[in-house]
């Protein structure tokens, strides 16, 4: 289980650089609605790089329209971006195969049968809903996963009316999710009520994770930088390397153990 310090991307310093690990992106080409070509997929990583992330999980779709029951494929298609990547990003650059997994009742049974992709191959498992999704389904589904001996990880948490209301997502926590939250929405506008919501549990220490969940170099870049600023003015260090490096750290070491 992680550890939440005034409570998935991580910060460690070396030198005046900052290090981190996105653990939700659409970088694969071909496979979803993501990169549309290698060469997007590399244009991203680049930028990425720029902003200090050091590697990623890699998150195609599973869902009705992307259903993606093919891990070999998705695997396949790590390693070969790994290697480009190595040669035109960073040579110590990574990328862990995952998925983003829109929930049904029959993803248990996927997961069981190794048709759809832990994150790393490890028990951390990717979970997406949609938007208007019932609290009461959400809460199904991490019992679900946790008594199969999953660690759930609940993605881009802003997006869910749901888990506006209070004291729902300290729930959650409590029956073993952990919750990601996207760059994007924290470097908002104050006055907007997804940001002040996502700045508020931020503070709180409730998120384990943050991601770029990038897609493409139009309109779902890599960007991070709005977001950082916030965090390096509001939130402790030490939370803000968790959040950032340490707690995707974990879950790609506990691939090991």
């Amino acid at each position: 289980m992680l550890a939440h310090i005034g409570v998935l991307v991580f910060y460690a310093y070396k030198g005046d650089n900052m290090r981190n690990i996105d653990i939700h992106c659409h970088i694969l080409p071909g496979l979803d609605d993501g990169a549309s070509s290698e060469k997007e997929s590399l244009r991203m990583l680049k930028l990425a790089a720029k902003n200090g992330i050091k590697g990623v999980i890699a998150t195609p779709h599973y869902s009705v329209g992307y259903p993606n029951l093919c891990p070999a494929r998705i695997r396949e298609a790590c390693a070969k971006l790994e290697e480009r990547a190595r040669e035109e990003v960073a040579k110590d650059f990574f990328i862990y195969p995952g998925q983003e997994i829109l929930y049904n009742q029959d993803v248990p049974d996927l997961l069981q049968a190794g048709e759809l992709l832990t994150m790393a191959d490890t028990d951390y498992v990717l979970i997406e809903f949609m938007p208007w999704t019932p609290y009461s389904e959400m809460k199904s589904c991490v019992n679900t996963l946790t008594l199969m001996q999953y660690d759930p990880i609940i993605a881009h948490v802003e997006r869910y009316d749901a888990l506006r209301e209070k004291g729902r997502p300290e729930e959650l926590i409590d029956m073993g999710a952990r919750l990601q939250m996207n760059y994007r929405r924290i470097g908002g506008k104050w006055y907007e009520d997804t940001t002040r919501w996502c700045r508020k549990m931020l503070k709180q220490g409730k998120i384990d994770f943050l991601g770029t969940d990038m897609h493409n170099m139009k309109s779902r870049k890599p960007d991070t930088l709005d977001a950082m600023i916030w965090m390096e003015k509001h939130l402790d260090m030490t939370y803000m390397k968790e959040i950032c490096y340490e707690n995707a750290r974990q879950i790609i070491k506990s691939k090991d153990n």
